[in-house]
């Protein structure tokens, strides 16, 4: 008998480890975060990178397809606009997302992407200059723009009356 408790512990210790850890099977090599803006622009008004699927987009820039397919729709980075010029900001989030590529991401995947590609999309964006302290103040203006600001409503009276009731008067059903 004590054979076959000793398996049966052993199956259930077993059955409570695989339920701790999933294996990795649903997670994507990507880079995790933001996709840096200069990116962004460039998936969405690049005539070549344009014309590029969805998902060969995605494997390139280390990123989902749902992401590019949304950058695409237009249905994020709104404010991405054709006249977008990169700050030095952006040409330091799209280098250290380059850095990325390569490396473990936080589900413990080897991220995979097109550094070169990439890297030369950043040298394009280099070499047509980068925004002006003006421009780099308007873009920071209509991304704010874009961003809906809700404000918490106060609780709404329903009209129900407070209660008044005294400790230890016949009211008070606890006492």
């Amino acid at each position: 008998m004590t054979g076959t408790a000793d398996t049966s512990v052993a199956t259930e210790a077993a059955a409570a480890e695989a339920r701790k850890r999933a294996p990795a099977a649903n997670f994507l090599p990507i880079v995790r975060g933001r996709l840096p803006l200069l990116f962004v622009h460039a998936i969405r008004f690049d005539k070549v990178l344009k014309v590029m699927g969805n998902k060969d987009l995605a494997n390139k820039f280390a990123t989902s397809v749902g992401k590019v397919f949304d950058i695409k729709k237009g249905r994020n980075f709104g404010y991405v606009n054709e006249s977008y010029k990169p700050t030095a900001e952006d040409v330091s989030a799209a280098e250290a997302w380059i850095a990325q590529v390569g490396a473990e991401n936080a589900k413990g995947l080897a991220t995979v992407g097109d550094k070169t590609l990439m890297q030369s999309t950043l040298d394009q964006y280099k070499t047509a200059g980068l925004a002006s302290a003006e421009e780099a103040a308007a873009f920071s203006v209509a991304r704010g723009a874009t961003r809906v600001k809700t404000e918490k409503a106060a609780p709404a009276v329903t009209g129900k009356v407070a209660q008044t009731a005294v400790v230890g008067t016949s009211d008070d059903l606890l006492s």
